[in-house]
């Protein structure tokens, strides 16, 4: 007799793969060979551990029923000690059981052939819920990189985050990551590792960047209209990590001004502790200190302009080249650095 399973618990996962995910292991158990093949191109920038040994469990259902299309649904969310929840509507969630170590999802068909959503929203959400069980410290920011070394690129919404790291990319320096970085303290070091999901830019931005009419990709979402760009022609074919050497945090102004200044230490260590891209739980208390305590170490930058944010990318080139500079030299901190000292280098 067959056994009963209204809330198909007991779907058959086939299919199975590690995928390697920002240096640590993750597998994958999947009905759907589509979420499978997805997955694996995705995570395939990104080198494995040394060790074959899974660091934690998804399962993810794609099911039949109800039938449903773009857009996504309303997202909500809750979470308990331990536990996180999301759902899109009423038949697709995503929950992680952090003691268990594992993630179960499930999705409708027609959602699952999105490429866009299947990506953002929701795969980065299970990854974001994930990642502090594999070590890493989610931090809001962008990053752009020049070799082993990143700057990290901050502001608060429509401060042209995305776009002058786009624009600064396209100059010639790698778009490690738009939305969030993942961050781990190895040693006396950070390593940051970038975003897998596609730069997202709003509407407007056509006005400075029109050839994203043709490269980016409309998603809808909600009552929200985006412009999703794959960042891997700004990338490494094998992605790998880097340490962050400043920080910048951009404030697009409508009146014309330009201003450069360093962020004093006590400054920008409580701004730090406001980055936090995903309220953890308490557990990963010490690991989310080390790596904030860390950031506040940084060289931090105050960078305030109006208009097109190619005003604000044309400064990035020097502030990675003058602080792996003083990163080699042991300097640390952005006292006594003169901000019309790296406006010249970037003349």
């Amino acid at each position: 007799m067959k056994r009963a399973d209204p809330l198909r618990r007991f779907t058959p996962t086939p299919h199975g793969v590690e995928l390697p995910v920002m240096g640590h292991s993750l597998r994958l158990e999947t009905n759907s060979q589509r979420i499978l093949e997805h997955a694996v191109d995705l995570f395939s920038m990104y080198p494995g551990a040394r060790s074959q040994c899974s660091e934690f469990l998804w399962r993810i259902v794609s099911q039949s029923h109800p039938p449903m299309h773009p857009p996504w649904p309303q997202r909500s969310a809750f979470s308990d000690d331990g536990l996180r929840y999301i759902e899109f509507g009423q038949r697709n969630f995503l929950a992680v059981d952090l003691d268990a170590r594992e993630g179960v999802a499930f999705l409708t068909e027609g959602l699952v052939e999105d490429e866009l959503g299947l990506t953002s929203p929701f795969l980065d959400n299970l990854f974001c819920m994930t990642a502090a069980s594999l070590g890493l410290t989610a931090v809001s920011a962008a990053c752009v990189g020049l070799g082993e070394e990143g700057l990290l690129v901050m502001g608060s919404p429509n401060s042209g985050k995305t776009t002058a790291s786009y624009i600064a990319a396209k100059n010639g320096l790698e778009f490690h990551a738009d939305r969030a970085l993942f961050i781990e303290r190895k040693e006396a070091s950070l390593q940051a590792w970038g975003d897998f999901w596609p730069a997202a830019f709003r509407p407007e931005t056509l006005h400075f960047l029109p050839e994203l009419q043709a490269s980016a990709r409309l998603f809808r979402y909600g009552d929200f209209q985006f412009y999703y760009l794959n960042k891997r022609a700004f990338q490494n074919a094998q992605t790998h990590p880097i340490v962050p050497v400043c920080c910048v945090f951009l404030d697009r102004q409508a009146t014309p001004i330009f201003r450069l200044s360093a962020v004093p230490r006590a400054e920008f260590s409580r701004r730090v502790a406001g980055l936090a891209a995903f309220q953890d739980d308490a557990r990963f208390e010490s690991q989310r200190a080390a790596v904030f305590g860390a950031l506040g170490e940084l060289p931090a930058y105050d960078l305030t302009y109006s208009g097109d944010p190619a005003i604000a990318a044309r400064l990035f080139p020097g502030l990675l080249r003058k602080h792996s500079d003083r990163q080699r030299g042991g300097l640390g901190s952005a006292g006594g650095v003169q901000p019309g000292g790296i406006q010249e280098d970037v003349k």
